[in-house]
């Protein structure tokens, strides 16, 4: 089954650019600011040894979320779902409804996704005004301070998030060679549907029990 997951872990393995001015605040704001929205979606395309997985998660803070996952390696459209103090797993929504244990995992990791942003995201840099996928955007990167020594400068890893200048809340959160001739790492995409509905499915059986 796959799991909720949150694309800022792995920020402390992010270092500064060196003599840039320390903007890490702005990205605490701009994901805090997203935590309180009504809803938002993460997606991202993730590769594996069968194909591209395409996952997405849609949240209705405080303990609403839906994970979605379209994959060659899987039979049917996976899905996880939290509705408050229930949880339900599933392929081509033919749900059933998780034991405890299970249900505390999910809503867990849908807590870390939608509350308070973790202060120990690394430092990040203010890299001004960036166009990314046809969109001006706020840039703010660090480096990837875990480097080889001998590595090529421009294949060190930054991660890099942009934030919309308008509405303050982050567009993109993506892990990129610092030259940019080579296609993301990882590119999250997040956006903000007015039109996201999650519901606990009606009469789902209960999860058996492992022997």
């Amino acid at each position: 089954m796959r799991r909720f997951g949150l694309f800022l872990v792995g920020f402390a393995a992010f270092s500064p650019i060196a003599m840039a001015d320390d903007c890490t605040k702005d990205v605490l704001a701009a994901f805090d600011k997203q935590h309180k929205s009504k809803a938002f979606r993460t997606s991202l395309t993730q590769a594996t040894a069968e194909g591209p997985a395409e996952i997405t998660w849609d949240y209705l803070p405080p303990d609403k979320a839906l994970q979605t996952v379209k994959s060659p390696a899987m039979a049917g459209v996976q899905h996880t779902m939290l509705v408050g103090d229930r949880a339900f797993a599933g392929a081509d929504e033919a749900y059933e409804e998780l034991l405890p244990q299970f249900k505390q995992s999910v809503a867990a990791e849908v807590q870390a996704a939608v509350g308070p942003p973790p202060e120990n995201i690394g430092v990040f840099e203010c890299a001004g005004k960036k166009t990314f996928d046809g969109k001006e955007l706020v840039a703010y990167s660090a480096k990837d301070k875990d480097v080889k020594p001998g590595t090529d400068p421009g294949d060190v890893l930054a991660r890099t998030i942009y934030v919309d200048p308008e509405s303050g809340l982050p567009a993109y959160n993506v892990i990129a060679a610092v030259s940019g001739k080579v296609e993301p790492v990882v590119k999250v995409t997040y956006s903000y549907p007015a039109d996201i509905v999650i519901e606990a499915p009606v009469n789902a059986p209960a999860q058996k029990k492992s022997n």
